[in-house]
């Protein structure tokens, strides 16, 4: 089993990487909003989707591949594990071709499917579709070498390679808009830093697997059976993703107006990036937890879910009891902007922000159960549930902004009823049936300690909120950091397991009887 010392040295890995993201986003966010305008910035908001879109018709495969990597590590097969890689690569290499086609598609029909779109940019999405599409498959080829590392428990030299890549894409990205390249200056910085991160990954996935052979690409159709066996399952909860996280935009486009899809994209920006965060620890469990299975160890299996539900629990209701409690100070002065990102923009940009966070808290009951399921063997059932959810969404999201008139706040509430009514128990609940856990200790020791606990910091937040009002950046921060204060007993006391919590005072007491 992966010593406790890996798995801190991994998640802290994996939180720096992210964070780091987190930190540019926060600085560079307001930045690209007013170079480019509400109407421009929306623009390259859809194109985004809809190149994340292009990216799930890889049918599961790159996250197939990353999984059967780790289980053929695990059990030792290492022959298997090349022809996993190489016949990964090869497929994503065929479905490349279709990745292009449709690029090319949707720069042609982009005019029919976003009329708000100005003229003055129908040209240049037409050409930037298809250079994107190539992108995906550069991107896929970096992310199956980033997975070798993960297999190998290397995410620090993996977050490393994406904090290059990072720079890249950030000087990338100002340089473009100071110079004035706009729409096309962002796609190639995008388009540099991934051939930056392959270039990376590379060199580093050779270093950690000797032996490592990526030619000549591989259709064995053994692998290929158990790599769709799989990643038909990861398609569908991926296209579902897609439907639940930025379908979203692409509804507020068409329904709407450009100018929304920026006002919405701020408010749903944050948790994009924080969920990103938070995902990584069930990124960083995930290979020990596949192996454990894999080995029959399910007892170490089981201790593994629950340090993966608790630290999500902990580190959760931290940003989104926060987010929802201090949403509108901080878009206000993240992104105020009296001509181009004013007061009615920014309260609601703040009510989706609100809206969206509180449908992050009903997630975290369960986190991390997809990752369970598809570690069992059982992602079909998780497979079928994100398609309900995502198509329960969908329709509530239309019915709330047609029929209703609610406009952004009818299509994050779409968001959040969807996830109320269909996964926020169910998929716990089932992870827990096949791993053997007690349902009534799990609901017990997650759910009933998580909704106190959420409770707690609520009142606690909202009541710092109201004593220590905040005019500017300064005050907002000494706000943040009060609330952080008041909410670490809270977590010690209803998060923490009694055993851990024991560890951490005595190593505090050692710490302060060292330094006296």
């Amino acid at each position: 089993m992966t010593s406790a010392k890996v798995i801190t040295r991994n998640l802290f890995a994996n939180w720096i990487g992210h964070g780091s993201n987190l930190v540019v986003m926060f600085f560079l966010s307001p930045f690209i909003v007013h170079t480019l305008g509400v109407t421009q910035y929306g623009v390259w908001q859809i194109l985004t989707v809809l190149t994340g879109y292009m990216g799930i018709l890889d049918l599961g495969v790159r996250a197939s591949t990353g999984r059967y990597i780790i289980l053929y590590l695990g059990k030792k097969e290492f022959d298997k594990v090349d022809e996993t890689i190489r016949t990964g690569l090869g497929m994503y290499t065929a479905l490349g071709g279709l990745i292009f086609l449709s690029g090319c598609i949707l720069g042609v029909f982009f005019p029919v499917l976003f009329p708000s779109v100005p003229q003055e940019y129908r040209f240049t999405v037409a050409i930037l579709l298809p250079v994107l599409a190539v992108n995906i498959w550069i991107s896929a080829v970096r992310t199956v070498l980033s997975s070798v590392l993960s297999a190998h428990d290397r995410f620090d030299l993996a977050r490393g390679s994406d904090l290059v890549m990072l720079a890249v894409r950030t000087l990338g990205t100002i340089f473009a808009l100071i110079w004035g390249f706009g729409l096309v200056g962002l796609a190639v910085a995008v388009i540099g830093c991934n051939i930056v991160g392959l270039t990376i990954n590379f060199f580093l996935a050779r270093r950690v697997h000797h032996g490592l052979c990526l030619w000549p690409l591989l259709f064995k159709r053994e692998r290929i059976s158990e790599l769709y066996r799989y990643g038909l399952g990861a398609f569908a909860i991926a296209i579902c993703g897609k439907i639940i996280g930025q379908t979203d935009l692409v509804l507020v486009g068409n329904l709407i107006n450009l100018e929304a899809v920026a006002i919405y994209s701020v408010g749903a920006m944050l948790l994009y990036y924080s969920d990103t965060l938070l995902g990584q620890i069930t990124t960083t469990l995930f290979p020990p937890l596949q192996r454990a299975i894999a080995a029959g160890e399910m007892d170490s299996a089981r201790r593994l879910v629950f340090r993966q539900v608790r630290l999500s629990m902990v580190l959760g209701l931290l940003m989104y009891v926060g987010y929802f409690t201090f949403c509108e100070s901080f878009i206000n002065l993240w992104m105020f902007h009296p001509d181009i990102f004013p007061l009615a923009a920014v309260k609601s940009a703040a009510q989706v922000m609100a809206i969206l966070s509180c449908s992050k808290l009903l997630t975290l009951f369960g986190f991390g159960s997809r990752t369970v399921l598809a570690a069992t063997g059982h992602i079909g059932f998780a497979a079928k549930m994100t398609v309900v959810e995502s198509l329960t969404n969908l329709l509530l999201s239309i019915i709330f902004v047609v029929v209703f008139d609610l406009g952004l706040i009818g299509v994050a509430l779409g968001t959040l009823v969807a996830r109320l009514l269909t996964t926020t128990a169910v998929l716990p609940l089932y992870a827990c049936k096949k791993m053997g856990i007690n349902v009534c200790h799990f609901v017990t020791e997650i759910g009933g300690r998580g909704i106190v606990a959420g409770m707690c910091f609520l009142v606690a937040a909202s009541s710092v909120q109201r004593l220590l009002p905040s005019s500017n950046w300064l005050e907002f921060f000494i706000q943040v950091a009060v609330a952080v204060v008041l909410y670490c007993p809270i977590a010690l006391l209803f998060l923490v397991p009694r055993d851990d919590r024991k560890i951490i005072f005595t190593k505090f007491r050692n710490t302060v009887q060292g330094n006296v």
